[in-house]
Order: C-alpha cells, then structure tokens, then sequence
C-alpha cells in the first residue's frame, strides 16, 4: 500500500515567539506550527537527556547540520519549505525559508556553507552561505538519491545508498558518488558502491572514515522493505568497504552522531510503525557495540549531531507505547550527554 503524501495548509501570518528576524533574510509564511515553543520535558525522563527550547514547528525527517554554535534543520515530512536555526547560547529558534522544501535530505557545513543534498522528490542541492545569510544552487545530484547517507570526510561530500524514486523498480541503492566543497563539483570516480545496498541508514564519519549501519532494503515502506542489521566502514585512501560487527538492535529511519571517536545510533524503528528508543554505541578502536541507557521517548525520523561534549537530537515523528502515530512531527529538541 503506497501511502499518500497529504497536502499542507499555509499560514498567512508566521507567530515566532522566542524568534528573531528570518535566518533566510526574509519573512516567507511557513505552515503553521499550531504551537509555540516550550521548554517542557516530555515524560518519561532519562539520565543524560535534557529538554530545550522547542522547534518553533515539529518536524520529522528534517535535514540537520551545526556550526558556530547553531543547529540548522531545514525541510521535514511533507517537503516542507521551512529552516529554524537554533542558537544554541541564547536557547532561541529563528526561522525561514530554504529555495525549496526538502524531506529526507542530508546536510553539512563546510568552508562556511551549508549544503542541503536532495531529499523527497528533488535533486536539487541547496547552498546557504553562513556570513552572507543567502542560499544558492549547487549543482544538481547526478542521480535521484532519497533517504541516503551524506557525510563529509575533508572537504569531500560522499553520498552513498538511498532509494531508487521508483516503485516500479523498488530498490534500495548502493551506488557511491563524491562531492568536493571545495572546487564545487562532483568528483569524476568511480567510487566503490556498499557491500550492503540500503536507505534509511545510520552513518557518521570516525578518524577520515565512513561508518555506516542499519538501514532498511529493498523499499522504503513496511509493506516494501525490512530492516537491515550489517555494518561496513569505508576508507577513502583505498576506495574499500570492509564489514564490522552487525548493529544489535536492525533498526532505521533514526538518529546517529560521532563524538569522542564513537558512533552512537538513537532510536529508529521497522519500516511499519514500531519504534525504538534503543541507544547503542560502536567503538571502532575496540570493534565492538554497546548499549546504552534509553532514549527519554520512541522516536523514528529525529536527527542528531554532535557540538562539543553533547549531542543534539531534534524532531521526530509522534509515537505512543512504542507505536508511531502518522507522520505528524513533534517539536521536541534534546541535549544528550552520554555516560
């Protein structure tokens, strides 16, 4: 059964409270957040999490990056044309608009941009200069790509597995692309594509390599598509994957983040509606995973990433008792210090 994207109301007027002048530079209505921003901790709590300042609109499947002190979440289910920029100091949320909504996209700062990659149903690369406040195109990915591992390694984007766009031909990917930030361009490969094709996927770069774990194959819905539990690291220097030990809990559509040398992996859930708050840690040194305290709450379609000793995780899709609940999202933002 293909679900059915649902289409969107528009506010006129756009409430920003807790919110300054547009991050976009301008003051484009978004759909309304039918909320405003609370510094209330959703029940149960759990050691290591703290509850800040909420999304001005929750959102799930957004696009997250950070740099200076800031988190920028652009996008989220339904290809909404929306960017909220947390300042992480002053605990406040501004928002505007990105050229074009976006869901499932990835992004990274790098040089002093912000590069949002594709996401749902576009293969568009949206570029946002962080002195200048101003967003630009990129070029075009080469190939649709929805729901893939994005992470920069240097100064290299590599964009790997995803989601074909065709559900006549549902598949997973395991192709391999690179994109230099710094001439602007995508490199001329071959890359090595996964051993393991897969979307949904957790990732995060450890030492100048690629990890990526979980994930769901060969579609993308629970009717098309199982979770997948393989781990494999990439290494740039000899265009090779190689296997590590498998994710404990197969689970994707979550959150991971690199801190301290470790990939932590947050949540997730099947490609049905069951949700997880699992936290597991792989330690590439040691090779080995490990588990972690849970998460506060379930949670599928949140990001994460990491700003010094923490880790950030945002939006997400509604659940209860471990069920998700449609795809609304939830505004939830959370600090997270792990043991």
């Amino acid at each position: 059964m293909i679900h059915v994207r649902r289409c969107l109301m528009f506010s006129a007027v756009v409430l920003l409270t807790h919110c300054g002048a547009s991050p976009a530079g301008n003051s484009n209505p978004v759909p309304d957040a039918g909320q405003a921003p609370d510094a209330g901790t959703p029940t149960p709590t759990a050691p290591g999490w703290t509850a800040l300042r909420q999304l001005p609109l929750g959102v799930g499947e957004a696009a997250l990056a950070a740099a200076n002190g800031k988190l920028y979440v652009i996008g989220g289910y339904d290809t909404l044309p929306t960017f909220q920029v947390y300042d992480i100091a002053s605990d406040t949320w501004t928002m505007g608009s990105p050229r074009e909504g976006t869901d499932n996209a990835g992004a990274v700062v790098e040089g002093g941009k912000l590069y949002v990659f594709g996401g749902e149903a576009t293969p568009a690369v949206q570029v946002f200069d962080l002195a200048q406040a101003r967003w630009s195109a990129g070029p075009d990915l080469p190939s649709p790509r929805f729901s893939a591992v994005v992470e920069l390694v240097g100064s290299v984007v590599h964009l790997v597995g995803g989601w074909s766009f065709d559900r006549s031909n549902n598949t997973s990917l395991a192709s391999h692309s690179a994109f230099d930030a710094t001439s602007g361009a995508y490199l001329p490969g071959p890359f090595a594509p996964l051993s393991t094709a897969r979307n949904h996927a957790y990732s995060g770069v450890i030492g100048g390599k690629l990890y990526v774990t979980g994930g769901r194959a060969p579609g993308h819905e629970s009717e098309d598509g199982s979770n997948v539990a393989s781990t494999e690291v990439y290494d740039p220097a000899t265009d090779a994957w190689s296997p590590l030990p498998d994710l404990p809990t197969p689970r994707s559509g979550g959150a991971s983040a690199v801190l301290d040398g470790k990939l932590y992996v947050l949540g997730g859930g099947l490609p049905g509606n069951t949700v997880y708050k699992a936290v597991h840690r792989f330690d590439p040194a040691a090779g080995t995973w490990a588990p972690l305290p849970d998460m506060p709450i379930e949670l599928t379609g949140h990001r994460a990433v990491a700003v010094g000793p923490d880790i950030y995780v945002v939006g997400g899709f509604r659940s209860a008792n471990g069920i998700r609940q449609g795809f609304g999202g939830v505004p939830f933002v959370w600090r997270y210090r792990p043991p």
